[in-house]
């Protein structure tokens, strides 16, 4: 009995399983899929994370009525950001919010509540080579102590 050496067709299907938030995706892969990358995508890169967004408490008294959380991914070809709050998309473009805007990849909190905006917030960087997740950075409320 001669042993069987693996030679890889060029339709054959590979698995691999990533999370994303808690869920997992199978994605399968052929050998040809692979094989198809022309030098001018091989220029191309997946997202890196330059700036992750950072634990912040908001002053409820406090005269800034925002909260910015900054996020910002060198990717090539540029990234697309999108904002978690509680494992829950922010949908910015699919349904408009008089609390929440993007300005480059920072998400702007305007006229903070506590029971809607207080939480874990998570920025997803994503193009053609890859998705980013950032560390997860809390949303807490407090008050603001005047001592005289």
């Amino acid at each position: 009995i001669k042993p069987r050496i693996f030679e890889p067709r060029i339709f054959d299907i590979y698995f691999t399983t990533i999370e994303l938030l808690g869920c997992f995706f199978i994605l399968n892969i052929t050998l040809a899929h692979l094989m198809s990358c022309s030098s001018e995508e091989a220029t191309g890169f997946g997202p890196i994370f330059e700036e992750e967004p950072l634990d912040t408490v908001y002053a409820e008294d406090s005269p800034e009525n925002k909260i910015s959380m900054n996020c910002r991914a060198r990717a090539n070809p540029p990234a697309i950001i999108k904002w978690w709050l509680n494992n829950w998309e922010i949908k910015l473009m699919e349904q408009p919010d008089e609390h929440f805007s993007l300005v480059g990849g920072n998400l702007v909190i305007t006229n903070p509540d506590k029971g809607k905006h207080a939480g874990k917030y998570v920025c997803v960087a994503k193009n053609v080579y890859g998705t980013v997740i950032s560390k997860e950075a809390t949303v807490k409320f407090g008050c603001m102590l005047h001592i005289q």
